[in-house]
């Protein structure tokens, strides 16, 4: 508590008012000692009105004050020191101290309406300034005063200034002291501020004294007057320094207006040497920047509007080494003419802003000039950094919109930038009523040449290609890459197709020319489909997919091909019946039909081949050819093949239960006997549904074979082991060795109908057929015939020994139910013969 007690400060208004007291108390004893030397009652021969006249001018002139602005704070002028003037030069100071006190406390109540502590301090203000000056004033010229025989000398005027002068300096350190203890303890730091605006008790000082002798003593008039005109020059000065201020922080205020903006850096630059070059009255203003051991000079000089660019030389810029590290530097006049250089920093650049060669009613180069142009860097060093991360990140969603856009390697439009200039190209096809030709092309073997040469000199290919389509067709249409070895271009037509084929031929034979790639001379070919608007579509996808399409079919024939309906393996109408086919399979609603195989020596039904059917709710029948190629491109293809087996399984089983040993044949995909899973997945097949193995035939194909030779041989020898029988089916159409074939588990060999549908007309069909047989056996290979549609066939087939036929003579493929039926009634009129 004590403690408390110490460190707490006395209340502000206790503190005025003892600095209140101690003020009266002064300015009291200092009448009390001028009443002790006697100088008591007015000496001047104005007599009573003269006080009179004082007294009403120290009550009137308190309510006119004129506040000159010092940062936060202002100095207080009043004319109050127009009566203090006149009352030390013509009465004693006892009467002006005491009169400044009374009339002007009166002139505080009744003008201002002052009231309190507030009246009470200022009143020993008053009083405390007068007796300052009386002090100051008597001190100088003891009891002098205007009505004396002596009259006014410069004695008498310098001690008037330098009362009125100490008067004022006293009163600014009181309201300092004031202001400190009742509100901010940091007004003593603006004092200094404070105390410079003396001057302008001077200038009153001047004017009271001048009005004052030119009423008592007109032959102080001229010196008076040029007194009056040395105040009034310096004040003019001091009134110009300011004004120059003011312009300085009005040129600033424009100079960063004028930076802002969305500008390039370009322009921006142009804009800071400009303003530089005018503000500080300079004929050259530059901005230097480091690149490494560089300077790049950027100059805008005499009356160009744009500035120039240049590198500098180590001689010359050696000046400017200072301001590079930091430091502003000026150059003095001389040959190289005066300069001043400060730094300034934008993003990572190292920089340096110069003005040169000041105008000849500048005045030089000046420190104060150093500063302003140092204001100014930093100004433009901030506006050169946004302006410049503006740049940059302008630059690198160019550059991404650019990647977006275009192919990295050969910098020609990708597929998406391709789309929109399609689009472009569709709509002022459009308006002007003419055609478009979508030409895409794809290099042929270049897999080959990469794998041979080298991804380098593949891309060397690449880049070769797309130079010469875009010189092609340069002005006349687009080239784009879509990736790989394949291009596009777009190329306006009269819309024929004949226009179309032979835009493509001349594309193909400009590839075709030999490319020289360093010491290689290599001949590329291309294949180039094509699709005509509107012909072949009006949107950029349709066209695109349709020259695809086109390109696609064009490397299956002569290289040139032109969209057809019949090519597109992707048309809505077939991906909407891929989605049909997709439920059918997950629904269970593909059936199966078995035509029969029959010994040709003795008639007996051996077995039958399941063969997969489709009827589709809306199109009828959907024949094989149909929707078996379209679930090997679209992934159904093997649970396709899984419904197929389970059900012929299925049925298979129930002949065994009516007393038919027979097999069952079901074909495989390429895709079902790569997958790894086949066997396993047979072989509990045959375990649920009670078949043994011997009883399934797997029939596959030799291009199943040759796509995979090693797995597939891995999968059949799998097959195998479980006792499943493997048949080749339409033998002799394929291209494997006999070598190839003698390596597998084969059991089967299935002669295509193409060699038997003519074996009795055509001697070199039979000659096929013969051989075929005669190899399957000496391979120890069963011998199928399929395709026998007649007796002749028929009987020439039992003649050469082939072990089992199938085809229309015998039946047609059945429904399960119908072929149980077929064979109830086959099994008991088996015959040697058909017909």
């Amino acid at each position: 508590m004590a403690l408390a007690q110490r460190t707490r400060r006395p209340r502000p208004q206790l503190m005025v008012g003892l600095l209140t007291l101690s003020m009266g108390a002064a300015s009291a004893a200092v009448v009390f000692r001028f009443a002790a030397d006697g100088v008591t009652a007015p000496a001047s021969s104005a007599g009573l009105w003269w006080l009179a006249g004082l007294a009403v001018l120290f009550f009137l002139t308190e309510g006119f004050t004129v506040h000159v602005r010092v940062r936060r704070g202002a100095h207080g002028i009043n004319v109050s020191e127009f009566g203090m003037v006149v009352g030390l030069l013509t009465f004693d100071p006892v009467t002006v101290i005491l009169l400044r006190a009374v009339a002007g406390g009166a002139g505080l109540i009744a003008v201002r309406g002052q009231r309190g502590a507030k009246l009470a301090f200022n009143v020993a203000l008053l009083a405390v300034q007068a007796a300052v000056g009386a002090l100051v004033f008597h001190a100088i010229t003891p009891h002098v005063l205007a009505g004396s025989a002596d009259g006014i000398g410069p004695r008498t005027v310098l001690a008037t200034y330098l009362a009125m002068i100490a008067a004022d300096v006293v009163a600014a350190v009181l309201l300092t002291a004031v202001i400190a203890v009742h509100d901010d303890p940091g007004e003593w730091r603006r004092l200094p501020a404070a105390l410079r605006s003396t001057w302008l008790v001077v200038v009153t000082t001047t004017v009271a004294l001048i009005s004052f002798l030119a009423t008592t003593e007109p032959q102080w008039t001229p010196a008076l007057i040029g007194i009056v005109a040395v105040v009034l020059l310096l004040a003019y000065r001091a009134y110009l320094a300011l004004g120059d201020g003011n312009a300085e922080v009005e040129q600033l205020y424009g100079f960063t207006r004028a930076l802002d903006g969305t500008r390039g850096i370009d322009d921006l630059v142009t804009v800071v040497l400009d303003r530089a070059r005018d503000m500080l009255r300079a004929g050259t203003a530059e901005l230097v920047v480091a690149h490494g051991d560089e300077l790049r000079h950027t100059r805008l000089t005499g009356s160009s509007g744009r500035p120039a660019a240049h590198l500098g030389s180590p001689g010359a810029d050696a000046w400017l080494g200072p301001a590079l590290l930091g430091t502003p530097v000026r150059r003095p006049p001389g040959a190289a003419g005066d300069a001043m250089a400060v730094p300034v920093a934008f993003g990572e650049h190292r920089a340096v802003l110069v003005v040169a060669d000041s105008l000849a009613d500048a005045g030089g180069f000046t420190e104060a000039k150093l500063r302003l142009f140092g204001a100014l860097a930093n100004h433009a060093g901030a506006a050169l950094g946004r302006a410049d991360l503006v740049d940059r990140l302008r630059r690198e969603a160019a550059e991404k919109q650019h990647l977006a856009l275009h192919d990295p390697l050969s910098g020609l439009p990708n597929r998406r930038h391709f789309q929109e200039l399609l689009e472009a190209g569709l709509a002022a096809a459009r308006a002007a009523g003419t055609g478009l030709a979508v030409l895409v092309l794809d290099l042929d073997r270049f897999k080959e040449i990469n794998d041979a040469l080298g991804h380098e000199t593949g891309d060397a290919l690449l880049r070769e290609v797309g130079e010469r389509l875009r010189a092609h067709v340069d002005g006349r249409g687009r080239v784009a890459r879509f990736g790989g070895d394949e291009f596009a271009v777009l190329l306006p037509t009269d819309g024929s197709p004949g226009a179309a084929l032979a835009a493509a031929a001349e594309l193909a034979e400009v590839v075709e020319q030999p490319i020289a790639i360093g010491p290689l001379v290599l001949a590329a070919r291309a294949s180039v489909g094509g699709a005509v608007a509107p012909a072949h579509g009006d949107d950029p996808e349709t066209l695109i997919r349709h020259a695809d399409v086109a390109m696609y079919a064009a490397k299956e024939s002569t290289g040139l091909r032109l969209y057809d309906s019949e090519l597109d393996r992707n048309s809505p109408q077939r991906l909407a019946l891929i989605a049909d086919l997709r439920r059918a399979v997950e629904r269970g609603e593909i059936t199966v039909a078995y035509q029969p195989k029959v010994d040709p020596r003795t008639g007996r039904v051996v077995g039958a081949e399941a063969l997969a059917r489709w009827r589709h709710p809306e199109l009828g029948s959907v024949h094989p050819d149909v929707f078996i190629p379209l679930a090997e491109h679209s992934g159904l293809i093997w649970p396709l093949t899984l419904h197929v087996l389970r059900l012929a399984l299925d049925c298979r089983a129930e002949w065994a239960r009516a007393g038919h040993d027979l097999h069952v044949a079901v074909n495989l995909s390429p895709n079902s006997l790569l997958d790894a899973a086949l066997p396993e997945l047979v072989e509990r097949l045959l375990e649920a549904t009670g078949n043994p193995a011997r009883s399934l035939t797997l029939e596959i194909t030799e291009s199943t074979i040759l796509a995979d030779p090693a797995g597939s041989l891995a999968t059949l020898e799998r097959l195998h082991a479980l006792g499943v029988e493997i048949s080749i089916d339409d033998f002799g159409t394929g291209y494997s060795s006999l070598g190839r074939l003698r390596e597998l588990p084969l059991h089967e060999v299935k002669i295509d109908k193409s060699f038997v549908q003519r074996v009795a007309e055509d001697h070199r069909d039979r000659a096929v057929v013969r051989s075929a047989v005669q190899l399957g056996h000496a391979l120890d290979l069963r011998v199928v015939a399929e395709g026998v549609e007649d007796v002749d066939t028929y009987a020439y087939l039992a003649a050469q020994g082939c072990d089992v036929v199938q085809g229309y003579l015998l039946s047609r493929p059945l429904p399960a139910e119908e072929f149980r039926q077929w064979l109830h009634i086959h099994s008991r009129n088996v015959t040697h013969t058909f017909g």
